[in-house]
């Protein structure tokens, strides 16, 4: 009997390894080399014009990679909602930036999808700023403030055009946290994006979309962070998830 229970216990400790090491190889992956952005949503994936939505926009984080079983945010937001008979259409791209999502905005099925959501959340932003983190490393070299006018003015029209779409639905907006804190220059993009994250509540508030800061979700990099140290953790997702849901409900 011990022995059966030894084997068990080793075949589990296996199975949740590996789940774990995926985890990592996604993360790895989606840093490394971003997939190439998608941007329109074919016929068969959007849903029916008929009953209430729930629509995800944005980049990796909607996606939610560095989750561990991949449900991110999202998933847990959407199996909430669908006791209320809300369907899910997540529609973020892992490697998006804000001029992506604005071409994405562009696509008559995503607006059309858009216009028929009861509840909208979205995530953009990280890409432009960090760049890969290839901007952390070069913060010298890099016009960093050029690159963050550029995105908040794109961020602007984003929650514009998305709120022109549909005057109705809920919208919340998760603004950026700092996954550089332990880099030499982590500090100095501390204030670049408490700056974008108090810049995203102002362009919130003018278009009634809920504005999230999780800046502060991200004080340990091993704790809060995935493996890939850059996507949130299983731990920092679920507030996400909770944040979202207290304001949707």
């Amino acid at each position: 009997m011990k022995n059966g229970k030894w084997y068990t216990f080793l075949i589990g400790s296996v199975f949740l390894t590996g789940i774990a090491l995926y985890g990592l190889w996604i993360g790895y992956q989606d840093i490394v080399n971003p997939p190439e952005r998608t941007l329109s949503v074919s016929e068969d994936t959007r849903p029916e014009p008929v009953g209430d939505v729930y629509v995800a926009l944005g980049d990796s984080l909607t996606r939610g990679v560095g989750s561990t079983s991949g449900a991110g945010y999202v998933q847990p937001v959407g199996e909430a909602l669908e006791e209320n008979d809300i369907r899910t259409q997540n529609l973020a791209v892992s490697g998006a930036r804000t001029e992506d999502l604005l071409a994405q905005l562009e696509q008559p099925e995503v607006r059309r999808t858009i216009e028929n959501a009861r509840y909208i959340t979205l995530t953009i932003g990280g890409n432009d700023l960090f760049n890969r983190g290839e901007n952390v490393d070069n913060f010298e070299s890099v016009d960093i403030e050029q690159v963050v006018t550029d995105a908040k003015t794109n961020l602007n029209d984003i929650f514009e055009q998305v709120r022109g779409l549909n005057d109705t639905a809920q919208i919340v907006y998760i603004a950026l946290y700092n996954p550089f804190q332990e880099n030499e220059n982590g500090e100095a993009f501390n204030q670049l994006i408490l700056d974008w994250n108090a810049s995203a509540a102002t362009f919130g508030n003018a278009q009634r979309i809920d504005v999230i800061d999780p800046f502060a979700y991200v004080s340990d990099v091993g704790r809060d962070l995935a493996t890939d140290q850059f996507h949130p953790s299983d731990r920092t997702y679920e507030k996400l998830a909770e944040d979202v849901l207290f304001i949707l409900e």
